[in-house]
């Protein structure tokens, strides 16, 4: 239990500074036919994953005790710690490095807005529920720490209903990468538009700076957390 309440905050923090799902809504607010509904539509479709993977590993990971179960959630948050480790140090290195235009284009390019947003130009409510579904699965970082998360919450002894408790809780934080420029846009009126364009543009050039030292800390977490239950 005690190592699980730490991951799930972490995963919290992570989800909840999620520049991918931001941005999206934030482009789907400024430039779609129906902001308010398709923003709505995006936040559907990225809860119904979280939902789903939640359930997913709640049927998958047997009951807390055996020692399968144990074993197999130590190799997965090695393997999470790693991936994470790995995805903070490229966001750390990977500018400083001398071949890092070659990998990853030129600053000028990099800090334009990716291409992708441009789609939302012609969304549709049932295109932004596919749309807010696939971002979790296309942000590799933002899914492991969750299913960490996840697999912490399965592997400890708790009731069923405080389980359940923590992961609504967990969905309710991630969701605040949607729910924050949603709440920018109901609540600011027509300084909305100026507000989260600023936000984008931060977004977009400190995407990296935001993002790495969360991976670093809770990759080492879950890479200290699995060693340790393997040993």
């Amino acid at each position: 239990m005690n190592q699980a309440i730490p991951q799930l905050i972490t995963a919290a923090l992570v989800g909840a500074m999620s520049p991918v799902a931001t941005m999206a809504t934030i482009a789907v607010l400024s430039t779609g036919r129906r902001p308010l509904i398709d923003a709505l539509c995006l936040l559907l479709g990225w809860t119904i994953v979280l939902v789903v993977l939640a359930g997913a590993i709640r049927a998958l990971l047997p009951e807390h005790g055996s020692a399968v179960s144990e074993q197999t959630r130590a190799v997965f948050n090695v393997f999470v710690g790693v991936l994470l480790l790995s995805f903070g140090l490229r966001q750390v290195i990977g500018a400083r490095h001398p071949l890092a235009h070659v990998v990853e284009g030129r600053e000028e390019l990099r800090q334009r807005p990716p291409g992708w947003m441009n789609a939302f130009d012609k969304l549709t409510p049932l295109k932004a529920v596919a749309i807010g579904a696939v971002l979790l699965l296309v942000s590799p970082a933002d899914l492991a720490v969750y299913m960490s998360a996840l697999q912490g919450v399965s592997g400890n002894a708790f009731s069923a209903g405080t389980r359940l408790l923590l992961v609504v809780l967990l969905v309710l934080a991630i969701d605040l990468c949607i729910l924050i420029p949603l709440g920018i846009y109901l609540a600011m009126g027509e300084r909305a538009h100026g507000i989260l364009l600023r936000l984008r543009s931060w977004l977009i050039d400190n995407n990296r700076r935001a993002t790495a030292w969360v991976l670093l800390v809770f990759g080492l977490f879950s890479l200290g957390s699995g060693i340790s239950a393997l040993v």
